[in-house]
């Protein structure tokens, strides 16, 4: 046997047969954009920079994401609970002069409860997690365009308190803290999700909701969690994000709900519930930046990633399926 396959059969063992897969498409991106990108560029200092300062804040709403997904359902009004909670914080500190600890506080209760209200229409309603979340998405968007009138809130928590644009945006040696946050949001959820009584609750739930309530498990009540978390973790990636640029646009992030669907999926999140990782979700937000540095890079256009998204998207879940066949056969 040898190293190559010794460490591709290790990685494998490690990360599952989808995460594997997609590891797979991430370092092949990686390497052909380094090829034919001018200069050999992709893998410069610089771009490794930008790279590491502007993905985290997706790859958080894409984790969160994937968690979701797991439980069987999904959001699309994430990119405008994103928008509103970072504008709710910068109007607070900026308009009203609030704490700037007290802000924050409240932009993240806020996207708790905005999922909460997600939450409690798809199970208490009975209405689908597509049309629920839909109708939410163009309600929450409405209302930050509302209490803005369609312009960009300032925000700039340094200029009184330097330590809360440290602690959201700044930097360890060479490290941005918003790649820090993503790790630490990334471990959270892999523990709940793997080593946790709730985090199996969520795979049953997701897997088979009738066998789940059939165990005792109160799979209403898991759904509504999930998509508290995906609230708070919107939010806290648009305070991440209003901190760092120094404003709240309240159109910002409106197509993050169907990239971090697709960076889920990518990473081998099932659609239909039951089956995915919180590594894979990682993975496939990373392949949605890489593909976005790399088509800029090249000086494509943004119809170009659109375009790139769909195929890469494709490719991953027929790349997923033929892995899995190969391991059955096995």
């Amino acid at each position: 046997m040898t190293i190559l396959t010794q460490v591709k059969h290790i990685l494998s063992k490690i990360l599952g047969y989808r995460s594997f897969s997609v590891l797979i498409i991430l370092v092949g991106m990686i390497v052909a954009f380094w090829a034919i990108t001018p200069g050999h560029l992709f893998l410069s200092p610089a771009v490794i920079d930008i790279f590491l300062e502007m993905s985290p804040m997706l790859a958080i709403v894409t984790v969160a994401m994937g968690l979701l997904l797991i439980s069987g359902e999904f959001d699309l009004s994430v990119g405008s609970t994103l928008a509103l909670t970072a504008s709710v914080t910068a109007i607070l500190y900026t308009t009203y002069g609030v704490d700037p600890a007290l802000a924050i506080l409240a932009g993240l209760g806020l996207g708790g409860f905005l999922g909460f209200i997600n939450g409690m229409i798809v199970t208490k309603l009975g209405i689908s997690s597509l049309i629920a979340t839909l109708g939410t998405m163009w309600a929450f968007r409405g209302v930050v365009l509302l209490i803005t009138g369609g312009y960009e809130v300032p925000y700039y928590p340094a200029k009184t308190s330097p330590i809360f644009f440290d602690f959201f945006s700044g930097k360890i040696g060479a490290i941005y803290v918003q790649f820090i946050w993503l790790i630490l949001v990334a471990i959270l959820l892999w523990v709940l999700l793997e080593h946790t009584k709730f985090g199996n609750w969520i795979f049953s739930t997701g897997s088979n909701k009738q066998s789940a309530r059939m165990m005792g498990i109160n799979t209403d009540r898991v759904k509504i969690i999930c998509f508290i978390i995906v609230g708070v973790l919107s939010a806290f990636a648009g305070i991440i994000q209003a901190t760092r640029i120094h404003v709240s646009a309240p159109w910002t992030a409106q197509t993050w709900n169907l990239e971090a669907i697709a960076g889920a999926v990518v990473g081998g999140v099932s659609l239909r519930g039951g089956v995915g990782s919180i590594i894979g979700a990682i993975l496939g937000a990373l392949c949605i930046r890489v593909l976005s540095v790399g088509l800029t890079m090249l000086g494509l256009s943004p119809y170009h990633f659109m375009i790139s998204v769909g195929i890469l998207l494709i490719l991953a879940v027929a790349f997923n399926v033929i892995v899995r066949r190969r391991v059955l056969r096995r």
